[in-house]
């Protein structure tokens, strides 16, 4: 009796160590040795040699059919593993399978819930109704309740996010110019003697004096090498001698700034126009009459925002910025016609509530360099810098335009306003002893502009 309970300790032992192992075995297998098997589905698995003999643990779990020499189609039968053994010929040890066989997933692939419709109800083909946080879930709302008969679909969703948008626009351009003009005339003009040395366009013409028997040098500029440079003029009246030699160097700085800021409902356009117009004459056809046509400068901001959640806003914007220019325009009728000198930019960017975008820059940098001179005479170190004109110009141009959209709210109704720009001035009505006697003239300080 006592022998046959150690017998059956002994085999009970033996049994939870075959489990472990066989546990282990299946826990170490490696992912090639692994197969699943949806329930009710097939999996075809090939061998890289031909097959002799196939097993399987528990065919209730799994089938297994030979298809040709090295191809066998394992059938889920129910869910749950088994094993698989498969003798390849001439292979020795069999090759081992684990079989797993789970619950297929749904063929119409639902999607997990969508968060942003915890407020909303959808129901196809009938509509959607309630809370919606963003426009793109309110898109999605309306694809799934367009399921079946679109045209009965009622759309009674409102899109929880405030719809005005406040675009503030600055455009920064910085130019800087350098010039440098070197020229040099000599003329000597006497009764039997005319010598002159001019740069273009200093000596426009020479006549001869009848009367006098001499030559008449006639000149534009008065005979100055650079008519808008500084002038170094010797002469000698007694024996008509004249030297001029012009010298300029120059530089610019232009700095413009333009900040226009507009606000608009999601969805709409708005526009405004700081500036001007100025007058265009135009010739009506073959006639000789003459029609004014206006055209609009200073500075523009077009823009049309879409809110598209309470932190994302798509914004189409148009800033521009322009100014008369009257060394592009022309003559028309004996009126001087501007041209236009034009920053613009037309884009569409999404972006964050207070965040801001550079939507546009340019980085222009132009040089230019000539030289006037006689030949050879020009070419003559140090003395040739009197036979010569030279000319250095160098101009760069840098313009950034950024944008800035945030949502806004109205202010409340009875809320107090924030002080208007020159406000301060309102009560500015100085008498005539105050205007005489003690008025400064001071209007730097508290001038009412913005800071």
């Amino acid at each position: 009796m006592m022998m046959h309970r150690g017998l059956s300790m002994g085999r009970l032992v033996l049994a939870v160590i075959f489990s472990l192992t066989a546990g282990l075995a299946v826990a170490y297998l490696p992912d090639s040795q692994v197969l699943q098997v949806d329930k009710g589905t097939h999996e075809l698995l090939r061998q890289s040699a031909d097959i002799e003999r196939v097993a399987v643990g528990d065919p209730s779990v799994a089938d297994v059919n030979v298809i040709n020499r090295r191809e066998v189609l394992v059938t889920g039968k129910a869910m749950g593993i088994t094993s698989l053994l498969i003798w390849g010929r001439n292979a020795g040890a069999p090759q081992e399978y684990r079989v797993m066989v789970g619950q297929p997933p749904n063929p119409a692939g639902e999607l997990p819930e969508d968060p942003d419709l915890a407020q909303a109800r959808v129901v196809p083909g009938q509509g959607v109704a309630g809370q919606v946080p963003s426009l793109g879930a309110h898109r999605r709302a309306r694809a799934q309740s367009a399921e079946g008969d679109a045209a009965e679909a009622v759309d009674a969703s409102t899109v929880a996010v405030d719809t005005q948008v406040h675009a503030a626009i600055k455009i920064v351009e910085v130019s800087r110019t350098t010039l440098e003009q070197f020229g040099f005339n000599f003329i000597k003009n006497s009764l039997n003697t005319t010598v002159t040395v001019s740069p273009p366009g200093a000596l426009s013409g020479i006549a001869q004096n009848q009367e006098l028997g001499s030559f008449d040098l006639a000149s534009g500029s008065g005979f100055r090498a650079v008519q808008d440079a500084f002038q170094l003029a010797i002469g000698d009246a007694t024996n008509s001698v004249l030297g001029v030699i012009s010298l300029l160097e120059r530089r610019g700085l232009a700095r413009t700034l333009a900040e226009p800021s507009l606000v608009a409902a999601s969805g709409q356009q708005a526009s405004f126009l700081a500036g001007g117009e100025f007058p265009i004459p135009v010739v009506q056809g073959n006639s000789n009459a003459v029609s004014v046509e206006f055209k609009e400068f200073g500075v523009r901001l077009t823009m049309s925002p879409t809110v598209l959640s309470a932190d994302r806003i798509a914004l189409k914007v148009a800033p521009e910025v322009s100014e008369l220019d009257f060394n592009s325009g022309f003559q028309s009728g004996g009126v001087a016609v501007p041209g236009l000198a034009v920053r613009r930019t037309d884009t569409t960017i999404e972006l964050g509530d207070g965040e801001s975008f550079v939507i546009s820059g340019l980085i222009s940098n132009r040089l230019q360099s000539s030289v006037d001179k006689i030949p050879f005479l020009g070419d003559v170190p140090i003395l040739g810098a009197f036979f010569r004109s030279s000319q250095y110009t160098r101009d760069e141009r840098e313009l950034i335009m950024v944008v800035t959209p945030t949502i806004v709210r109205p202010l409340s109704a009875g809320a107090q306003t924030p002080p208007l720009p020159g406000a301060e001035l309102d009560g500015y009505r100085p008498g005539f002893g105050e205007l005489l006697l003690f008025e400064n003239g001071r209007f730097d300080t508290g001038s009412g502009f913005s800071e």
